[in-house]
């Protein structure tokens, strides 16, 4: 009794060491799809924009009208493509951005990058990274 107990044992941590979890559905990044689209509305709120990921086609010029819907001082900053505005509390700022030829290029906000507000702008079959401080 005591060996099947120890073999039992044995066989479960076998199966349970090489079982791959997946994230379900609602854990994966939301990208949305703006191909073809001239102008998207972006949401800036507390640390988070939404959506935070925006898959185009390479070179594509977009509009982004950002509404800041929180009581903070927020930015959207893209570094490599000289863009750096701030967002008043409970106000709005057009910007306009270019899809990277191929993967991805991202976005943040200067003052709470740390915290998790950040996105990308992909192209091509790029997947969203993880969040990441640009620094």
């Amino acid at each position: 009794m005591r060996m099947s107990r120890v073999l039992m044992l044995a066989v479960s941590l076998t199966f349970t060491s090489s079982v791959t979890v997946i994230a379900p559905a609602a854990e994966q990044p939301k990208v949305k799809d703006v191909s073809g689209l001239a102008e998207v509305d972006l949401e800036a709120d507390e640390y988070y924009f939404e959506p935070a990921f925006l898959r185009g086609t390479p070179g594509q010029k977009l509009k982004l009208e950002i509404e800041n819907e929180s009581n903070t001082l927020h930015s959207f900053t893209i570094p490599e493509q000289k863009v750096d505005m701030d967002i008043p509390p409970k106000g709005k700022i057009v910007v306009e951005v270019t899809f990277p030829q191929s993967g991805l290029v991202g976005f943040f906000c200067k003052f709470h990058s740390a915290l998790g507000m950040n996105g990308e702008l992909l192209t091509g079959d790029a997947k969203p990274q993880a969040v990441r401080s640009p620094k």
